[in-house]
């Protein structure tokens, strides 16, 4: 079957491109044909334009901000080129971009099925308050499906809700990645959709073994740490762990001009996706508040500290998967310590409770497409 695929397909963001490519890989395993949307509104087209970004910025007078865009650019741009590489060689697309409905409308007669999904293609922030990623530009309810979609967020805001209950109520299947993900949508339609796992879980670990082995292993000993705030590191050290001469690898937007310096710090803001993969499965331990982050580590059964950031609807989607595999030990916490850390996770219980869901989830899929 013939399936277009809806999501943020051209982010420079890990999370982004892996959930991208590991739905399409795993519907294309079913026997279908799939292409991503080329589909680039004003936000998304923006998301990581650091020319827009900077003059955004001056226009607002936010100097600060401005200035760490322009020393950003170049280190952005690094990134975009391996990301821009990974998408031509993995993801299939449509040749056309399009920019609004209106535009992707034409698509109705080219595509048996619709999905829009994974990431958080139903916060408004991120969507920019486009209805194109609730499928309004498809005319057939029976060829509206989500998979795994997220919000990001623990309510919607009330301008919102007439236009995503609307939405909501012509799919002929959803799903969600997080139970307030249902919750929303129940208390919006009534229809409680179902609870399926992250694509990037579709795929199994030797998949992304595969996929990792295409680039070259780090031939030294390291923790790989993947932050979204400052302060987040030095308070995972506040545990008492031991590096024990172990490198630390630095992903951060909080990278400072002492890292480059500082011998025991690898700075890997540039890396490509299938690097991603890589650091995260040759690392000693996982210590991140990225969700993709963490989910990969799981499914490559590599020790880890999850970091949340105390936003309930943002930390929703970590404490739904930690709850999930019974990991919420892996939690940072004040009162945790190197001991905790280095305790054996059950990776018994947790791989057959990823093989059940995966069979779950990919049923879903079958039946949703009929």
């Amino acid at each position: 079957m013939k399936i277009a695929l809806l999501s943020f397909h051209n982010a420079a963001n890990f999370g982004a491109a892996l959930q991208a490519y590991a739905l399409q890989h795993a519907l294309e395993q079913q026997g279908h044909e799939c292409e991503y949307i080329n589909y680039v509104n004003d936000t998304r087209r923006h998301q990581y334009s650091m020319s827009f970004l900077f003059w955004d910025s001056v226009r607002k007078r936010q100097f600060a901000s401005a200035a760490k865009y322009l020393i950003g650019a170049p280190f952005l741009l690094t990134r975009k080129r391996k990301f821009g590489k990974f998408y031509n060689e993995y993801l299939h697309t449509t040749k056309e971009e399009y920019r609004n409905s209106q535009e992707a409308a034409v698509l109705n007669t080219e595509f048996e099925r619709f999905i829009v999904g994974s990431d958080q293609v139903w916060n408004p922030v991120n969507n920019g308050h486009d209805t194109a990623f609730l499928l309004d530009f498809v005319t057939d309810s029976r060829k509206k499906i989500s998979y795994s979609s997220s919000f990001g967020l623990s309510e919607l805001d009330d301008e919102l809700k007439e236009s995503y209950r609307t939405c909501f109520s012509s799919f002929h299947a959803l799903s969600v990645r997080e139970k307030i993900g249902q919750r929303i949508v129940e208390d919006l339609t009534g229809r409680v959709p179902e609870l399926v796992l992250d694509p990037v879980m579709l795929l199994t670990m030797q998949d992304w073994k595969d996929l990792a082995a295409k680039v070259k292993n780090p031939n030294e000993k390291y923790i790989f740490t993947y932050t979204n705030r400052d302060q987040q590191i030095s308070s995972f050290m506040k545990t008492g762990y031991h590096l024990d001469n172990k490198k630390i690898y630095k992903l951060s937007r909080f990278t400072k001009p002492r890292d480059f310096m500082d011998t025991s710090v690898r700075v890997k803001y540039w890396m490509s996706p299938l690097e991603f993969i890589n650091v995260i499965d040759n690392a000693e331990l996982v210590v991140s508040a990225s969700f993709h982050c963490l989910a990969m580590a799981i499914l490559l059964n590599k020790p880890f500290v999850a970091i949340l950031t105390g936003n309930f609807g943002k930390d929703e989607r970590l404490n739904n998967m930690l709850r999930m595999f019974h990991l919420e030990d892996r939690a940072l916490s004040d009162k945790m310590s190197e001991e905790d850390i280095l305790k054996p996770i059950d990776w018994d219980f947790v791989n057959r409770e990823i093989t059940k869901r995966r069979e779950d989830s990919l049923q879903y899929l079958v039946n949703a497409i009929g």
